[in-house]
């Protein structure tokens, strides 16, 4: 015999994952800027956001 609950809907963690991949975001920069200088966070940084751009696109086209 087999039961089945209702669907019922999660939480929307989104806002809270946003937030800690900033925190996470400063934290690794900082760490970069202490290691190897502040033009290696200029060059993450610019990496980070052509990378973030282009799975934007490849996203939006399907």
């Amino acid at each position: 015999m087999s039961y089945r609950r209702p669907v019922e809907s999660v939480q929307d963690y989104t806002n809270a994952f946003l937030l800690w991949f900033g925190v996470l975001l400063f934290i690794a920069f900082c760490f970069i800027a202490a290691a190897f200088g502040f033009l290696w966070v200029a060059v993450v940084a610019y990496a980070l956001n052509a990378t973030f751009r282009w799975i934007g696109r490849r996203i939006s086209r399907h």
